[in-house]
């Protein structure tokens, strides 16, 4: 039964709908994922990305969350999925539209706030006086801008904050859909080494954060066999305690 079980998709589908009474508390709620576009994705996150994101949030379990870039919902969907019960997520965007948005999407969730301002203009008060754990960025793709928010952004972030920038990859040449090939052929300008920059002011802005912040570290998620749009996942660089020390008094039982 093992064997079959790591070998047939259906056995597994079958024993998880029987279990499902038990497995659905505490379950992921991923059911959006699937109208998510992948590699045909113009604009928001491709579905991988998101469920990349989404599974980031479980495994650190923020309490405040901050979204540069609201657009109509989908990311801060995705992030309310995957938040604790007594999480927060605030949105910032420019576009009027996205109050409407906000409204028919997520007014049901006291978990989420929209503000409709500048990104570059964010405030303590905005987001309860921090600390933020972590910051999605994937708004403006404005070099300058974001140069700005980062600094309005340092003194509220949380000393292992994440700073997930969307965008940052490069479209690989072999793997261009229909509509990313005509943007690189309108405007050539954007090959570098390892592919299309679609987005060239991300990846200025994580080289900038690079010379100008060396103690955050950044990892990229690119990839060259698929056509990925990318994220760069930032933190401050710090070693791991190691130190022993006596642990905490262990609570008495009644």
């Amino acid at each position: 039964m093992a064997a079959s079980f790591h070998q047939h998709v259906w056995i597994r589908r079958a024993l998880a709908g029987l279990a499902w009474p038990m497995l659905r508390v505490g379950m992921h709620d991923l059911s959006h994922l699937a109208f998510y576009a992948e590699e045909d994705a113009w604009g928001p996150m491709q579905r991988d990305e998101a469920l990349a994101l989404h599974a980031l949030l479980r495994v650190v379990r923020p309490r405040r969350v901050v979204e540069f870039g609201f657009l109509h919902g989908r990311s801060s969907f995705n992030m309310l999925r995957a938040l604790d019960p007594e999480a927060r997520l605030w949105a910032f965007d420019v576009d009027p539209t996205a109050r409407q948005f906000a409204t028919n999407l997520l007014a049901h969730d006291r978990r989420f706030t929209l503000h409709l301002k500048s990104q570059d203009a964010i405030e303590a008060k905005d987001v309860d006086g921090g600390p933020v754990d972590v910051v999605l960025l994937d708004a403006s793709h404005d070099l300058e801008l974001n140069k700005r928010t980062f600094a309005r952004i340092i003194p509220l972030l949380a000393e292992r904050a994440l700073f997930v920038i969307h965008d940052t990859g490069a479209w690989a040449a072999e793997h261009l859909r229909p509509p990313h090939a005509a943007q690189a052929s309108a405007a050539p300008h954007g090959w570098v080494a390892d592919g299309y920059a679609h987005q060239l002011d991300e990846r200025l802005f994580v080289n900038w954060i690079a010379d100008e912040h060396p103690k955050f570290a950044h990892v990229h998620l690119h990839s060259a066999n698929t056509l990925r749009h990318g994220m760069t996942v930032l933190q401050r660089s710090a070693p791991l305690p190691t130190e022993q020390r006596p642990g905490p008094a262990r609570p008495q039982r009644g």
